[in-house]
């Protein structure tokens, strides 16, 4: 397996920030590539990034900066098509089981990193293993399903969410695994990586625009 300078940063530790692509026209990865983000999370699952839109936008970006695509299921299928796309990788929604995390890293083959996501009770109960899986680079938590899962839907500052972090973060920490998480916002993102989270994600393109637009408009209204 071909030692990308994505996958040598992600295993020596280095934050490495995101965003989330969700709207599948080049157009828009490109502006967001343009300042200066780490990687680019494009988001087939709530998002509109098939094979070909992911392969359209990765032409568009011509290597400027590392994408990890997330697939819209486990399936060997599925993940075999987006494999062949050319992302750095791909991000595997729901997986919660280290059989699942093997049958992931068999479909795609090589073909960029694996990064599985934990985010149920039973992925929790099962972390270790997963974590110990040959050929997973990371595990990303997805906290709104997690907190879901768990019950107290997107209470972040619940004691069990926290509770949960805090067993992944420390089994990962001990097997070497890369962790990775999603959050709105720099300030929600910060307390994560001082918890040795370092595949970080924060916001999504329609909210960023939205912003844009708001700041533009009060700017205006002054």
């Amino acid at each position: 397996m071909s030692q990308s300078p994505f996958r040598a940063r992600l295993g020596a530790g280095e934050r490495l920030l995101g965003t989330l692509v969700q709207i599948p026209h080049p157009e828009m990865a490109l502006a967001l590539a343009r300042e200066g983000f780490d990687w680019l999370f494009l988001d087939g699952e709530h998002g509109g990034f098939g094979p070909a839109e992911a392969a359209r936008t990765l032409a568009a970006l011509a290597g400027s900066v590392p994408c990890l695509l997330r697939v819209p299921s486990r399936d060997a299928a599925v993940l075999e098509a987006a494999a062949a796309c050319g992302a750095a990788g791909l991000i595997v929604p729901h997986v919660d089981t280290a059989a699942q995390a093997e049958a992931a890293v068999k479909a795609v083959r090589g073909q960029g990193l694996v990064v599985v996501q934990a985010e149920s009770r039973e992925a929790l109960a099962n972390i270790r293993p997963i974590a110990r899986v040959s050929g997973v680079d990371a595990i990303f938590v997805g906290p709104y399903d997690l907190t879901l899962s768990l019950g107290i839907p997107e209470r972040f500052d619940h004691p069990d969410f926290r509770a949960a972090l805090g067993e992944i973060a420390h089994v990962c920490q001990g097997v070497g695994m890369p962790l990775g998480i999603f959050r709105m916002t720099a300030a929600e993102l910060r307390s994560h990586e001082t918890a040795g989270f370092t595949l970080l994600a924060a916001g999504l393109d329609s909210t960023l625009l939205a912003a844009g637009a708001r700041t533009l408009l009060a700017e205006f209204q002054r």
